[in-house]
């Protein structure tokens, strides 16, 4: 198998380096400053961004203009925060299918605090702990009570979709309190607090990454926990607090979809863990502790622009479950490929270490 899915990765690499030198010289440029600067993989998909956006651009008039941009930006706020939930949990080594839970149940409990008479504030802080407290049990089955996290977030899953089902009785909860139904015309710097609060999350998701010590011990689990351990890593701090960043992110961006409709829906996060799991296979994120918060965010984007291209040009929206599955596919076989490679760099590793012995 390993052979069968070696030639076929050598084929792909032989078909881009033929695609590679049919581009105009101006594109090749461009592409090669990115790689350079953001590293091949997520050099590479902040280009195809860039051309899918340019097509788009010349296709119809409208993606160019301000109002689509934040639009297409508000919808795909709720993506990129659970892709940055799920980044942290796929860089440890396993992955959170419980982020819609976290989602939508975040704005129920939300909505039932407001009807009850809490607070505004108190309300969202108690639904932002909702996601908080799912992450944190996440985190104890998998590294307590050693379960793996495919069932132990499936568990939390479908638990979360089960109260979310008793909470609203099938149906949207609306008629909130006017302090919280004024949020939904809020303008921070001019924009809809949805795209401000995305960007500046992706932006602190990235730099944590990439320069926070505590944040930079993830890749070193993801890579071998063994090896974390031995380095005086707590793995299973670094994993639990992992779990619980996904948690809330996913609850801060089911209290702003909840913010945006005035409403908190039954519906809400339904499907959106794949988001999150495909978005940063599509950046360069997998399970050996490589990847970054920026990869994942353009990863998201990606699928932000097709979708807007179904919505724009016309396409009937039912497609946009096959683009989904389509890119859900094309990111299982960039994170084989990317666990091949990993795998091969350890036994080559380990081979040097042994015949130097």
């Amino acid at each position: 198998m390993e052979r069968g899915f070696a030639a076929w990765r050598n084929k792909a690499e032989a078909f881009a380096r033929r695609l590679g030198t049919r581009l105009p010289s101006p594109l090749l440029r461009v592409g090669r400053s990115l790689s350079s600067v953001l590293g091949a993989q997520v050099g590479a998909l902040a280009a195809l961004d860039g051309i899918v956006a340019i097509a788009l651009g010349l296709s119809t008039p409208v993606f160019f203009t301000g109002a689509n941009i934040v639009a297409m930006g508000v919808a795909m706020s709720g993506n990129a925060l659970a892709a940055m939930g799920g980044t942290l949990v796929l860089l440890t080594g396993g992955f959170d299918l419980s982020i819609g839970s976290a989602y939508g149940l975040a704005g129920v409990i939300a909505a039932h605090a407001m009807l009850l008479g809490v607070p505004v504030w108190l309300s969202l802080v108690l639904g932002l702990l909702t996601g908080t407290l799912i992450g944190f049990i996440n985190g104890m089955l998998v590294t307590k009570l050693e379960i793996n996290p495919f069932i132990a977030t499936m568990g939390t899953m479908t638990v979360g979709r089960g109260l979310i089902n008793i909470m609203t009785k099938g149906y949207s909860i609306s008629g909130l309190p006017p302090g919280f139904t004024k949020l939904v015309q809020a303008k921070i710097l001019g924009l809809p607090p949805s795209f401000v609060i995305m960007i500046v999350a992706v932006v602190l998701t990235d730099l944590a990454l990439r320069f926070w010590r505590p944040m930079r011990q993830l890749y070193y689990i993801g890579g071998s926990p063994a090896y974390a351990r031995l380095v005086g890593i707590n793995v299973t701090r670094a994993r639990t607090l992992a779990f619980m960043f996904s948690g809330t992110m996913a609850a801060l961006g089911g209290l702003l979809f909840t913010q945006r409709t005035g409403a908190a829906s039954q519906q809400a996060g339904t499907g959106i863990e794949m988001m999150a799991i495909v978005a940063p296979f599509l950046g360069g994120v997998g399970f050996g502790g490589e990847g970054s918060g920026l990869g994942a965010f353009l990863g998201a984007l990606l699928m932000a622009l097709v979708v807007n291209a179904i919505q724009l040009l016309g396409i009937a929206s039912l497609w946009q479950n096959v683009v989904i599955g389509t890119f859900l596919i094309v990111a299982a076989l960039i994170g084989m490929a990317r666990f091949q490679q990993a795998t091969q760099r350890i036994r080559r590793e380990r081979r040097k270490e042994a015949e130097q012995a």
